[in-house]
């Protein structure tokens, strides 16, 4: 009897378990397993949320919290991730990989020495996996290239981007198309993956330098579920697109359809023959003489995730041939996306799987040989923490001066939403003037008014050096320049020449200008290399020399009066030597005037033999030596307030 009861109990309490309640949150759990499985990663994020609030134990809570921070990171909503994913770390979430994780995340927002610790990290605990190694080296080159960008300037279409997905951008005949779930996009299905609307296509047409209010694309190629990045051929007749999740959007993969413009509408899209139901295509792009079309696909025995594909087109058959393979030097283990190909047969695409800045980097090549040379990145600003792709140039003969050269959508930091269209534009390369103005006599610097002019004379501007005697300034490009520095009570400084043509690199040019003080009216100097023949006053080619300089020094010197004074020795007659001295001096002032230097600004002045410098006098024996130095032609400023009569 006593065996029996004892069977009756047992058989109850398992009994009693068996129909013990699930734990609160296993729905919800289940409900977001079954989402993050189907790609529904925005729903799955919720799911998984409000599982977390109900969970009491410490290692599935854990769980919970990294799959909310990777449902987030998968749907592309990074702030939302990088949140949960510090709240995980900070829970000891024991798998390494998560280090890695972040450390990706927080290159998206640019914060690269954080980020190489956490790959230092992540190294630390999984020594072999190159993954780590590769990442470090990412955060080392991201740093490298912001602090030397590429001289393009990025720039927010802010007319045409809203707080939702606007991406891949193609422009053609003034005409902006690209795919946007905005609100007004057709349908009304919730895309679970993004957590917005099932994406469209949107256009607008440029008028001036702003674009249109958008509107939606006519015709066919828009559904109620997902239309995306198109490629559209210079006539605007034919348009090669993606469509994901089928007709009745049930469907998990993507293909590429093409479509006709025909009596203002494009028309019913056909489906390209190579698609398939087992795996995706997306994203294409034609060469440019329309025999090759690239695009991207996650097809079996690729080398990652999504690699990018071409096919040529076969004209008897009338259809695309067989998918190849871009090969080991385009595509790598991770997403390969987002191609377009230049007139020139360079393939611009997009990928997580190099070396990069943050998420989708833009890279470069170009089939070599059948032989798809190593893909460059194309670095910063085109390309920044966040992920940038569908980058679409316009051709180079359609191309105007100082406009866009370039259009591509990216969620980097500072967007008006998600992901938003930017144009791209060619900045100029910066030529730049570095001055120090120096008081000769003191060999101390001075602050002076620094006049850079053209090769016309036209000023371009006029700075004062500050009390440093620096000044720095940007050189136009293109251009002869002169530049040279005044100061009251100084003498100009001697004018430089500069040249800013063919500049291939930011440059900067550093020189040096000296201002003499101007003397005072008791003090005068010499002009060293004025001769005469004996008993003539006509000057000499090389005294011509001289006062050409002197020119130059009254014409960077609009406003002083001088005195130009001739001497002689005393080995002729006085009234002699003091007549032929002023002629002496006359045809200097002469030489001056037909140089451009105005008559009344110039004072000949003969002083003969009445002010030698040494004891040459009447009947003292001295050498040539001594006589020259009596002979000499002498410079007083009078004035330093003349102004040109009108």
């Amino acid at each position: 009897m006593r065996y029996r009861f004892l069977l009756i109990s047992i058989l109850y309490c398992l009994f009693a378990k068996a129909q013990a309640p699930a734990p609160a949150y296993t729905l919800d759990l289940d409900k977001a397993n079954a989402a993050f499985a189907a790609k529904k990663y925005n729903t799955a994020a919720g799911f998984y949320k409000k599982a977390f609030a109900k969970i009491k134990e410490e290692e599935l809570k854990q769980k919970t919290l990294f799959n909310i921070a990777e449902s987030y990171r998968r749907s592309n909503n990074y702030k939302q991730a990088i949140k949960w994913f510090e709240e995980t770390i900070n829970s000891k979430y024991p798998d390494p990989n998560i280090l890695y994780s972040y450390g990706q995340l927080l290159k998206n927002f640019e914060r690269y020495d954080d980020a190489g610790r956490q790959f230092y990290d992540f190294l630390f605990e999984i020594p072999a996996d190159a993954r780590g190694k590769l990442a470090q080296q990412s955060c080392i080159e991201a740093q490298t290239w912001k602090a030397n960008p590429e001289k393009f300037t990025i720039k927010n279409i802010k007319e045409i981007n809203t707080e939702f997905s606007d991406y891949s951008p193609f422009f053609n005949n003034n005409k902006l198309i690209w795919s946007s779930s905005r609100k007004e996009a057709q349908g009304n299905e919730i895309f679970e993956w993004t957590g917005q609307k099932c994406s469209d296509f949107f256009e607008a047409n440029l008028v001036s330098d702003a674009f249109s209010k958008p509107s939606n694309v006519k015709g066919a190629v828009n559904s109620n579920f997902n239309d995306g990045t198109a490629w559209i051929d210079s006539t605007a007749s034919t348009m090669y697109f993606t469509q994901c999740n089928g007709i009745d959007g049930k469907g998990m993969n993507c293909k590429i359809y093409v479509s006709y413009f025909l009596n203002n509408s494009w028309i019913a899209p056909t489906l390209l023959t190579f698609n398939s139901d087992s795996f995706s295509c997306g994203h294409p792009a034609l060469s440019a003489d329309g025999k090759r079309l690239f695009f991207s696909s996650d097809m079996p025995d690729g080398y990652g995730e999504k690699d990018l594909y071409y096919c040529f087109y076969d004209e008897v058959k009338n259809k695309w041939g067989k998918p190849v393979n871009l090969g080991p030097n385009v595509n790598t283990n991770e997403d390969d996306m987002f191609p377009f190909v230049d007139e020139e047969g360079v393939i611009y695409y997009s990928s997580k799987g190099n070396i990069g800045m943050g998420g989708l980097d833009v890279f470069k090549t170009q089939d070599s040989s059948s032989t798809f040379k190593k893909a460059v990145n194309i670095q910063y600003p085109i390309n920044s923490g966040g992920d940038d792709f569908g980058i679409n140039f316009i051709p180079k003969n359609k191309r105007q001066a100082d406009k866009p050269i370039a259009y591509i959508s990216s969620n980097r930091e500072g967007g008006l939403g998600d992901d938003d269209i930017y144009s791209v534009t060619i900045k100029p390369y910066v030529f730049m003037l570095k001055v120090k103005t120096i008081d000769r006599d003191e060999n101390q610097p001075t602050s002076a008014i620094v006049v850079l002019n053209d090769s016309m004379g036209k000023n371009i501007y006029s700075i004062r050096s500050n009390e440093k005697g620096e000044f720095v300034g940007e050189l136009p490009l293109n251009n002869l320049l002169s530049v040279f520095a005044s100061k009251e009570k100084y003498f100009s400084s001697t004018t430089t020449a500069i040249s800013s043509k063919g500049i291939s690199k930011d440059s900067t040019i550093e020189i040096t200008l000296y201002l003499n003080p101007i003397p005072a009216p008791e003090v005068d100097f010499t002009l060293q290399g004025i001769f005469y023949d004996l008993d003539k006053y006509d000057l000499r080619i090389g005294s011509k020399k001289v006062l050409d300089s002197l020119s130059v020094i009254l014409k960077y010197n609009p406003n002083i009066v001088i005195e130009l004074a001739s001497h002689t020795d005393s080995r002729a007659p006085a009234d002699y030597n003091l007549e032929l001295s002023k002629k002496r001096a006359q045809s200097c002032v002469d030489y001056l005037v037909q140089k451009g230097i105005a008559k009344d600004r110039l004072v000949p002045v003969g002083y003969g033999e009445t002010k030698l410098v040494n004891d040459c006098t009447d009947g003292v024996d001295c050498s040539d030596e001594e006589h020259q130095q009596n002979r000499r032609t002498t410079i007083r400023v009078l004035r330093t307030d003349y102004k040109l009569k009108k």
